[in-house]
């Protein structure tokens, strides 16, 4: 009889395993949509600089240093620039005062941040220098971070359709694929 049960027990979850199944696939489209949305692509970047700030807070090897700040540096650039390209033009044809005041002081925190990895590229990873410099990028990111996802985000949610988000986020997605493979010819 015990036997028995397992069996039964084995047909439950296969069945509830296939009926699970059958209930993803049908939401599957709608994840995947959902990723591509400008929102979810930039939040995630800023998840993958967050980890690489904290790896690199992580290590005291000169050589390890470079490469992952060499990493956030990358990151940093292509995420300013997909977002100048097309989130912040976006943003700003929202023609509000706030939307405007929003995409001018975020320019003005890219520049902070592009005048800041400039100044870390240059320095001996060794130094204090190098980590205080490093340091005061990863603060003006998490400011930078903060600003974007409480307040233009959902100010772009707002304003703007799931469409609308969705054709942004593909232009950004493909965008970086062209950064990335450029980067690496």
């Amino acid at each position: 009889m015990q036997l028995k049960g397992n069996y039964y027990w084995l047909l439950a979850a296969a069945g509830g395993a296939v009926a699970g199944g059958i209930g993803l696939a049908k939401i599957a489209p709608l994840i995947k949509e959902r990723t591509l949305r400008a929102t979810t692509i930039l939040k995630k970047d800023h998840r993958v600089v967050s980890g690489l700030f904290w790896t690199l807070q992580q290590t005291t090897i000169p050589s390890l240093r470079k490469s992952i700040f060499n990493q956030i540096k990358q990151q940093l650039e292509m995420h300013a620039q997909v977002e100048e390209e097309f989130f912040y033009p976006a943003v700003r044809n929202l023609y509000t005062t706030v939307a405007e005041n929003q995409v001018d002081e975020a320019n003005r925190e890219h520049q902070k941040i592009k005048n800041l990895l400039r100044e870390i590229a240059a320095a001996d990873p060794v130094s204090y220098v190098f980590m205080s410099k490093v340091n005061e990028l990863k603060e003006v990111v998490e400011d930078h971070v903060q600003e974007e996802e409480n307040e233009m985000f959902p100010l772009a949610q707002n304003n703007m359709s799931n469409h609308e988000l969705d054709y942004i986020g593909r232009r950004i997605h493909e965008r970086k694929a062209q950064l990335k493979e450029r980067i690496a010819a």
